[in-house]
């Protein structure tokens, strides 16, 4: 019958103006793009087939999510090749015959010797294609009429002939003929060098017209871009004026007339803009059925689609997938990176640096999809870092949790909150298992203990005890030192460690001095409740010792140990030997000469050690000390110079001296004792001036 011979007919037509036949050599080779599945080519309106210049298929798909992000620019249907309506409409602008269009599956289509209209140049455009066919778009999107496709309504079209002399008669007869010369003389211009463009074989000087084209145009848009801002000035003058006249209702009557007028004025301009522009008729409405969603719009009219892929060819802005291969190497490189660089770090620091490179990954990404279009499988990426990311992070975050409580409960009784929190902070500080490190140890004990304990109850003696224990547990602790022990009514601290202060020795004699000060407003305090007064030695030496958890597996101490530790024991008991409260050796005084008043005691020889010491009475803050404090000290150092250069009778009188500032001065009266013994029993010539002690 007639209806389907006329479709027989414009089948045939469609078949010799939109494809070509695949090459006989390499039917094999498009077997996959012909098995896609596609029973029927979607065909335009059979009725304007006859009468077209040119069409193609508009078959279109989307991805998995309903996206569309690719194109299909051919389809392989009973051996022949036929091509998008995009690519036809591309084909026919370029001026390409279809016969010479090249087509190689999973690679590109060759379009020979085309005459890009951006670059100006006749070469071959080669379009990426997949194995189906198919071309990843460059979406512009509707979007700023800079930037992007121009959208004008097709009723603009239809009414531009009726609408565009009354725009320009408005226009001149408005007092706008200054423009009317200069319009004429323009559109004269664009008229010849659209008819040289268009004879020019030359893709030079095709190049230069081309160039001369645009600059006539966009003045000629200047112009009349400039009427619609006079008519927009004129249309706020007047919004003005009935803002200051609210009652004129003939303003508001102009109002809405200049409205429409600068409305159809738009239209004509935008309509005019279309003169040798690729232009696409299609439904835009959100209702219609040609609504679709792409990466960067929800509802996008399907019409677009056309432009962007014409666009995305002239532009030549192909997007590069990266290849399955390399996108892999790159996910197992990050899984790696991503274990090695966090496992090395702390929790805090891991999760810092997971974050930011968490960001600099998908920066990275973006910039290579914006300035090189390149696509990068970016879930993929992301999962390569997250996984590993995420198990890490979360077991250092576990683990540090069950070292902050343990370090909590080891160092809670012996550290302030401050350090303990500066060691959860810095784990690193506190290395367990034993390190050597230079540090000050404080040793006290209570003078005649056993003694004062016998004339007490259990109960009073506890509450003693602790009572004393308290108070000086909080100087040590207030000063940065580490309480290792109580060893009855004795006490061993050290400073230095676990936090590394470099002012250790410092701060173990200002605790020191602290101490001696709250001991004796406790002493007062006794001596008023009628209850026995604790006098208490202290001693302090600074040298290497061997810190961390010492002991078995079941129980542990962070403790220290060495000579260092054993000679500022030795030290508090050798108080008693000089009638003093608190011993520093030399080691410590070297390093708080400046910052602390001492005075030198001695020179002795220690139980257990062969090397002499130097000791040091610590008597307080440099510069705080009473008076005859002071008279009494240069007296005392008097009396020592001559001790020590074996003048007896000499440094007896400055010894005595002292004692008459300060009766019960302890170090002077020991020195009055042995200048007397060695005036009666000189020592040896080859005495070199060390005492040593007899007991601990």
């Amino acid at each position: 019958n007639r209806e389907t011979d006329n479709f027989i007919r414009t089948q045939e037509i469609f078949t010799k103006k939109c494809s070509i036949p695949v090459p006989a050599d390499r039917i094999d080779e498009f077997k996959k793009i012909s098995n896609n599945g596609i029973v029927a080519l979607v065909y335009p309106i059979p009725e304007l087939i006859p009468d077209a210049e040119n069409f193609g298929f508009v078959n279109r798909f989307t991805d998995m999510d309903g996206t569309i992000r690719r194109v299909q620019l051919i389809e392989v249907f009973e051996n022949r090749i036929y091509f998008n309506l995009a690519m036809i409409m591309l084909i026919q602008n370029l001026n390409i015959p279809i016969s010479s269009i090249e087509v190689y599956p999973g690679k590109h289509i060759i379009l020979k010797n085309a005459f890009n209209p951006v670059s100006n140049k006749i070469k071959d455009i080669k379009i990426p294609i997949d194995m189906e066919g198919m071309m990843h778009v460059n979406w512009a999107g509707p979007g700023p009429r800079e930037k992007s496709f121009h959208l004008i309504p097709f009723y603009a079209l239809i009414d531009y002939p009726i609408f565009a002399d009354q725009v320009y008669e408005f226009f001149d007869n408005a007092g706008w003929a200054e423009g009317i010369a200069k319009r004429v003389e323009l559109s004269t211009q664009i008229a010849e060098y659209n008819d040289k463009f268009n004879k020019e074989k030359s893709a030079a000087e095709k190049s230069k017209l081309q160039a001369e084209l645009k600059k006539l145009k966009f003045e000629m848009t200047k112009i009349k871009l400039g009427y619609q801002k006079i008519l927009n000035d004129q249309l706020q003058e007047m919004k003005t004026s009935l803002e200051n006249n609210p009652e004129d209702l003939t303003l508001s009557d102009k109002i809405k007339s200049q409205e429409e007028q600068i409305k159809t004025a738009d239209l004509v301009i935008r309509t005019e803009d279309l003169e040798d522009k690729i232009t696409i008729i299609g439904l835009t409405a959100t209702g219609s059925h040609d609504i679709s969603s792409i990466p960067i719009y929800n509802e996008y009219p399907g019409v677009g689609t056309y432009l962007n892929t014409i666009n995305t060819i002239i532009q030549e802005k192909f997007i590069t997938r990266v290849p399955i291969v390399l996108s892999w190497l790159i996910i197992i490189l990050i899984c790696f990176l991503t274990g090695f660089v966090l496992h090395r770090q702390s929790a805090r620091k891991s999760l810092f640096t997971g974050v930011t490179f968490f960001i600099l990954l998908n920066a990275v990404a973006l910039l290579l999809f914006m300035y090189l279009n390149v696509w990068i499988n970016q879930l993929g990426i992301n999962l390569a870092f997250l996984l590993p990311g995420i198990l890490i992070i979360g077991s250092k975050l576990l683990n540090e949790e069950s070292q902050r409580k343990y370090i909590k409960g080891a160092f809670s009784q012996f550290l302030s909150a401050e350090y303990i929190n500066e060691i959860i902070q810095n784990p690193d500080l506190l290395k367990l298992g034993g390190e050597n490190r230079q540090i000050t140890t404080f040793f006290s004990d209570v003078a005649g203990f056993s003694t004062l304990s016998e004339g007490l109850t259990p109960t009073e003696l506890v509450r003693r005890l602790n009572e004393y224990l308290s108070e000086m547990t909080d100087i040590i602790m207030s000063h940065g030192g580490y309480v290792d022990k109580y060893e009855g009514d004795a006490i061993m601290a050290f400073y230095g460690a676990p936090i590394p202060h470099p002012d250790h020795e410092l701060r173990a004699c200002l605790a020191a001095i602290d101490m001696k000060k709250k001991l004796r407003d406790l002493q007062d305090k006794w001596i008023n409740d009628k209850e026995q007064p604790l006098y208490v030695r202290m001693g302090m030496n600074t040298g290497d010792a061997v810190i961390g958890n010492m002991g078995s597996e079941n129980k542990k101490n962070y403790t220290a140990m060495g000579d260092s530790v054993n000679l500022a024991s030795r030290l508090e008991g050798a108080n008693k030997f000089y009638s003093t409260k608190a011993m520093i050796s030399g080691y410590t005084y070297k390093a708080v000469a400046d910052k602390i008043e001492a005075r030198k005691l001695d020179v002795i020889r220690v139980i257990g050690k062969t090397e002499p010491t130097e000791i040091y009475e610590l008597l307080g803050v440099k510069g705080t000390l009473p008076q005859k404090m002071y008279d009494c000290l240069e007296q005392y150092e008097k009396g020592l110079e001559m001790f020590n250069e074996r003048q007896w009778k000499k440094a007896h009188k400055f010894f005595n001296s002292a004692l008459k500032i300060i009766p019960d001065d302890g170090p002077s009266i020991k020195y009055i004792e042995r200048c007397e013994e060695y005036m009666k029993r000189p020592p040896s010539k080859k005495w070199d001036g060390v005492y040593s002690l007899k007991s601990k």
